[in-house]
């Protein structure tokens, strides 16, 4: 896989870190592949094209600023025609950015700087805060409790800073701390609750401690089928379902104890489905299928 040619009218090669050169033969992997990890904005661009030029001396800084935050593919339209064609390039130069093996942006023509930056800024994770590097740092090297207390001491400092609280949660949650995870979530104002993903980890963290209580799977589908009504087995069950990522009985358990009764439990059921769906992402086929169920 080549670094990536700087597109002017020379064809000068820039030797910059995360940009590569766009084939059809590695468009795949380097292209689709990677956008199901982070963002690839796609540079289709011609040599000689003025307009492509002046779009490169506006991109070259950001790749250098963003440092590896989104990775860059220049496609030559002239050596890959066939590629631009099946892309859909009708002119040069053409951005197209990719998240999740799909386009989700395109940008004809020199953009600004500024609109560059509010489009990467959509998509783009923002740089690690320095106390969750630090606190990354110690978890790696094997001591999370001197990394909570890294979070902790900076939370204090910055109380309304969502990505540091989602970043302890986080850590709790992958010590089995549920019942951790439970009072943190808890405290937090509902503004900093609902970023980041907070809230939905708060309802993994309860389930996740549900499946670690419950009897085993035997059981609880015995106690179902002596009682179908029995809502503590089939929440249990769901639990379960989920620590073995197989979502789509979680659902079904779930929907089914919604209708069942949408208060039980304070709405748990519907509330345990939106936290699998935010887990599924956009555009999976059992998101879309259990959304349409449970607006039915």
């Amino acid at each position: 896989m080549s670094r990536g040619a700087r597109p002017g009218y020379d064809g000068a090669m820039s030797e910059l870190e995360h940009v590569f050169d766009g084939t059809r033969d590695n468009f795949r992997e380097l292209v689709l592949g990677n956008s199901e990890k982070g963002v690839v904005l796609v540079n289709y661009w011609q040599p000689g094209a003025g307009p492509c030029l002046r779009l490169w001396q506006t991109l070259e800084p950001l790749v250098r600023a963003y440092r590896g935050r989104f990775l860059l593919v220049n496609v030559n339209t002239d050596s890959q025609k066939a590629l631009a064609r099946e892309q859909g390039i009708a002119s040069v130069p053409t951005l197209k950015l990719y998240r999740g093996g799909e386009v989700r942006e395109t940008v004809h023509g020199p953009e600004s700087e500024a609109r560059l930056l509010a489009l990467l800024d959509r998509y783009v994770q923002p740089p690690p805060h320095p106390a969750v590097a630090e606190a990354l740092r110690l978890y790696r090297g094997g001591d999370a409790d001197a990394a909570l207390q890294k979070l902790v001491e900076a939370v204090l400092k910055e109380p309304d800073n969502a990505r540091l609280h989602a970043t302890a949660v986080k850590l709790l949650l992958r010590e089995r701390r549920y019942d951790d995870v439970e009072a943190y979530a808890s405290v937090l104002p509902a503004e900093v609750r609902v970023q980041e993903n907070i809230g939905v980890m708060q309802m993994h963290a309860r389930l996740l401690k549900r499946a670690q209580l419950a009897q085993d799977e035997p059981a609880l589908e015995q106690r179902l089928r002596d009682d179908p009504q029995d809502r503590e087995a089939a929440l249990d069950r769901a639990a379960l379902a989920l620590v073995r990522d197989d979502y789509e009985t979680a659902l079904a358990l779930l929907l089914k104890l919604h209708r069942q009764d949408a208060g039980f439990d304070g709405g748990l059921p519907r509330k345990a489905m939106q936290a699998i769906f935010a887990l599924l992402g956009e555009g999976h086929p059992l998101r879309r299928r259990f959304q349409a169920e449970l607006l039915s």
